[in-house]
């Protein structure tokens, strides 16, 4: 409960910041602006902390509870079969004048992963293939931690920006096999953009980030424990490695930086790149902290946009890009003792890469009272993932395609309905995959699981409702629901959501 509180702290502190600047900003023109497609399409450039000077027109300030239930029978393995969870949230965007901007969040989550296999470790998309896994698994729970907040003034023809968060988790298990996953991550971005012949700005940042994971793995039965496996990709592991380690500690640095140049006065087109590079070790405690292993992972992405107002009606189309290139080097040690290694060599046997391309579109009409947004969206996608000897492979290519639907009608200043639905499917053209089943039965079985999940088509249908409304003690309050249905071959995933909050 001490971190709930810490929220609420940090909720009503900043909600007080420069009240002055919310006289003017009624309830009613907050949520419009909240609501708003063409805001959210425009938001990519916003990683540019200075940015967020032209992020909004008004100060918000959101509180909000909210819990969750996932049901995800057809997911990886090493995720889990769902999840359930609640927590609360305190969000803010101060405009504190014309030239200068503040915003922060705070953000406690708590529930567990249910029956994961496979992967005894937190945060795996950032960490994989180099997991400690193990056939047994089990529910996993978790608790999140996250504050932010960041700071941006005009001087001049400048825009400067500063944004940092701390996220921090413990996840663990009260059964066997009982990990014991803490981890941290710490981030810095500054930025910069200048107005160039008063019609646009061009802008610049650079970012960094730390991120360390300590995993403990323990047993209490004297009847015996399964045999844990130091994965390294496709199924394949590292048997020297693998049997009774059980402590392992991952530090990574990451960093990079991006370009924008956009329309300064409403954002009507931009262009946005970026990059950016993770360098991740795994180290084994228990053995003097030897490198077992480490990724290198480049990321590369853009995004543009041209967007077209004509009174009453806009519309726009923009396009978004990604390539991730991830490489997997492995130690390779000469084990004179049980407790100690010589690293006689390295070899580079991991990659997977991931490109992907997404066309959007946006058709929004807007009357007082009633605004109505049409988002149709197309994509392909891409992916390779190998690892050299023993030789496994997998690759498929997919088509995305869907359209979201959003309707907010504000029936007065304390008043607004916002209903969401969307459909959307995804179909796999063309998959190949070439698996070395030498190993574990368990292990193979497993890859297939997988593979089948990742290469299955899939249509999917949602739902979103948001209402707003004035309450004798809480004013401002808000109900939120959502629903999810992802439909596949032979069965379904589920997602189900309440939130309750106030805004301000």
């Amino acid at each position: 409960m001490k971190y709930f509180r810490s929220i609420f702290i940090i909720a009503v502190t900043l909600s007080t910041t420069k009240l002055q600047a919310q006289e003017h900003d009624t309830i009613r023109e907050k949520i419009r602006e909240e609501y708003n497609a063409e805001r959210l399409f425009k938001s990519n450039i916003n990683v540019n902390p200075a940015n967020n000077t032209e992020a909004r027109k008004h100060s918000i300030t959101t509180f909000s509870l909210f819990s969750e239930t996932h049901n995800t029978p057809n997911a990886l393995k090493q995720k889990g079969k769902g999840k359930n969870l609640w927590g609360a949230e305190a969000r803010t965007f101060q405009v504190l004048d014309s030239k200068t901007v503040v915003w922060g969040n705070a953000s406690y989550v708590q529930g567990k992963n249910k029956q994961m296999l496979w992967n005894e470790n937190a945060d795996y998309d950032l960490i994989y293939p180099y997991v400690a896994a193990d056939s047994v698994g089990g529910d996993m729970k978790f608790e999140n931690y996250s504050f932010s907040g960041g700071y941006s003034k005009k001087v001049n023809t400048f825009t400067l920006g500063i944004t940092g968060s701390y996220k921090a988790s413990l996840s663990y298990r009260d059964v066997d096999p009982r990990p014991k996953n803490t981890t941290a991550n710490f981030s810095l971005a500054l930025g910069a953009n200048k107005m160039i012949m008063g019609k646009f700005k061009a802008g610049a940042y650079l970012e960094a980030e730390k991120y360390t994971q300590k995993h403990y793995l323990s047993f209490v039965s004297n009847q015996g424990f399964p045999m844990i496996y130091n994965m390294s990709g496709l199924g394949n592991y590292n048997e020297l490695l693998s049997g009774k380690l059980r402590q392992s500690y991952y530090e990574g640095w990451s960093y990079g930086g991006g370009l924008q140049i956009f329309e300064a006065e409403n954002r009507n087109w931009y262009l946005n790149i970026g990059l950016k590079k993770l360098n991740m070790d795994k180290l084994l405690t228990e053995y003097t902290d030897l490198n077992a292993s480490k990724i290198d992972e480049q990321r590369l992405n853009f995004s543009l946009g041209k967007f077209f107002d004509t009174g009453k009606v806009s519309w726009g189309i923009s396009a978004e890009g990604n390539s991730i290139s991830r490489k997997g080097t492995e130690n390779l040690f000469l084990n004179e003792n049980s407790r100690n290694y010589i690293q006689i060599g390295t070899v580079e046997q991991y990659s997977h890469k991931m490109n992907t391309i997404l066309l959007k579109g946006l058709l929004q009409t807007e009357t007082n009272e009633v605004r109505s947004s049409l988002l149709p969206f197309l994509g392909w996608a891409k992916e390779k993932e190998i690892y050299n000897s023993p030789r496994s492979a997998v690759e498929f290519n997919k088509m995305i395609y869907g359209i979201d639907y959003q309707w907010l009608k504000t029936f007065s200043t304390h008043l607004a309905l916002s209903v969401s639905l969307g459909a959307s499917a995804v179909h796999v053209y063309d998959k190949n995959a070439v698996f070395n089943n030498s190993g574990k039965p368990s292990i193979n079985q497993m890859l297939q699981e997988n593979y089948a999940f990742m290469t299955s088509d899939v249509w999917q249908a949602k739902m979103d409702i948001n209402f707003h409304f004035s309450f004798p003690v809480i004013k401002n309050a808000f109900v939120g629901g959502k629903m999810m249905y992802s439909n596949f071959k032979d069965s379904s995933n589920t997602l189900f959501a309440v939130s309750i909050g106030s805004i301000f």
